[in-house]
């Protein structure tokens, strides 16, 4: 019963060691973003955020796990797809810290730009996969 009870409790620090990264990556986008000011944000030690992610580009990496909630695209006109993804896609980010963070980071920092791209190629490519002609 005890590992049950130390479980939870490292699963709460572990959410909110994550949910402070969120807010911080957001705000002071990610090279200036500090582990230490998570860690306060966080209400614990700097090195518990390092016990737990090992880095601040792992930290990053698990922060920025973003799903778009792409639509179904198999009733919009063909002409009309590229649209709806982008519309969908400025939704998104208008007002998500997630988001938003990670296209701040992206700008200026290459893991947070392949970050991004490994979102949108396992979230997009696979609904656009699904909407192409069948080989002939």
């Amino acid at each position: 019963m005890q590992a049950t009870s130390r479980e939870r409790r490292s699963d709460a620090t572990r959410r909110a060691i994550l949910t402070a990264a969120r807010e911080r990556f957001a705000e002071d986008g990610y090279d200036r973003a500090t582990i230490r000011a998570i860690a306060a944000d966080a209400g614990i030690d700097p090195s518990m955020v390092m016990r737990y992610f090992g880095s601040k580009e792992r930290l990053f990496a698990l922060a920025a796990d973003f799903d778009l909630r792409l639509p179904d695209l198999t009733a919009t006109p063909r002409d009309r797809i590229g649209h709806r993804i982008a519309g969908h896609v400025i939704d998104r980010w208008d007002g998500d810290e997630t988001l938003m963070a990670l296209l701040r980071a992206a700008v200026t920092h290459p893991a947070a730009a392949e970050r991004m791209r490994q979102i949108f190629a396992t979230q997009l490519e696979p609904a656009i996969a699904t909407l192409a002609p069948p080989d002939t």
